[in-house]
């Protein structure tokens, strides 16, 4: 296709790579906005190019100059520019009267060709349709809308883009319910002046968020706290030195009043054993024919505790006694220097002291 031209318009050949950036359209006009730039596709979709941003315009030499390297790289046109795509270039001129005569005044030439040329270019541009619209009106200018003639009938669908509405036009009002999402919102503009009264609830909580920087001091309440029921505190024992099962609170647990160990030990020869219901007794040896060396299951946390050593004798006639003559953190030794072993003799000892490390 090659470019055509008329009285007042051009119509250029299907733009390409090398066409020109500068185009001439050859038509006089009476003002630049009398102008108008279109891209149209091979789909005869049209784009109204916007001077100054697409195009610069030069109405002495009747010129067009693309602001961008080429036609089809303008970044407006990308969505709809295909093969067949093409630039036409015509003139729309007003038909509201650009020169008012008065009775008495002067006719000056200026204004005697205005108002010729005006109906003439009106007339070329009719007959030719100009603007390619198969319609008398060239363009639909302000002047010609009446004052609500633009109903939401007259508007296309997604014609209304950003640029075409004011600044803070968008109010409530304005608003469907539930239309705005969280994409909506940008991040970090909900503070806590956009929170109702009362609007964070359990539910909207996720697990696990409330820090101990979230507890205001002096706010967990006796009445706040889950009174624990006897499984549940039998279900953290065993891990921290008492049997399965068995409850007792830390201020008995570690008393230097609470026994610590104590136990039975058998004095008979060569034993090194110790009676059933001892208690923190990991085992018994046989140090030497007179002494018993009692290792803790549970270390002591320093030596400073006490044990009480008595003897015990199937016979009443029978009378000793033993003697504690050394003592660490992980046992004693017991000396019954006076008694000669036999099965008839054994220690009973009590252990006071904490196991509890500093």
């Amino acid at each position: 296709m090659s470019a055509t031209s008329g009285l007042s318009f051009y119509l250029s050949a299907f733009l390409t790579p090398s066409t020109a950036q500068t185009l001439n359209y050859g038509f006089e006009t009476l003002v630049d906005d009398d102008i108008t730039v279109v891209f149209i596709n091979g789909s005869n979709t049209r784009l109204v190019l916007t001077k100054g941003s697409h195009y610069t315009l030069n109405t002495t030499t009747q010129e067009v100059t693309c602001t961008a390297a080429t036609w089809i790289s303008l970044s407006a046109v990308s969505g709809i520019v295909d093969s067949s795509s093409k630039i036409r270039i015509f003139r729309t001129t007003s038909i509201q009267p650009s020169v008012d005569f008065k009775s008495g005044a002067v006719l000056s030439e200026g204004d005697l060709d205005t108002a010729y040329k005006q109906g003439l270019f009106a007339a070329q541009e009719m007959a030719e349709d100009a603007a390619a619209t198969s319609a008398g009106v060239q363009a639909v200018t302000e002047s010609m809308i009446g004052a609500g003639a633009v109903t939401a009938t007259k508007i296309g669908a997604n014609a209304v883009t950003e640029s075409r509405i004011l600044n803070s036009a968008v109010t409530n009002a304005k608003i469907a319910n539930d239309a705005v999402n969280a994409a909506k919102i940008q991040n970090g503009t909900v503070g806590s002046a956009e929170l109702a009264a009362n609007c964070v609830t359990t539910a909207k909580i996720g697990a696990n968020q409330v820090t101990t920087t979230q507890i205001v001091n002096n706010a967990v309440t006796q009445a706040k706290v889950v009174k624990a029921g006897k499984a549940n505190m039998e279900a953290l024992t065993g891990s921290s030195g008492q049997a399965v099962g068995i409850v007792t609170p830390d201020v008995l647990r570690y008393s230097q009043f609470a026994p610590r160990c104590y136990g039975s030990v058998a004095y008979n020869t060569g034993s090194a054993s110790f009676s059933s219901g001892s208690y923190n007794v990991q085992s018994v040896t046989n140090t030497s024919t007179s002494k018993r060396t009692i290792t803790f299951s549970t270390p002591m946390s320093d030596v400073n505790y006490f044990v009480s050593v008595t003897g015990s004798a199937t016979s009443s006639a029978t009378n000793f006694y033993a003697t504690v003559i050394s003592k660490t953190v992980n046992g004693f030794v017991i000396d019954g220097a006076d008694a000669t072993e036999t099965d008839t003799f054994s220690f009973d000892f009590v252990v006071f002291g904490s196991t509890l490390s500093a």
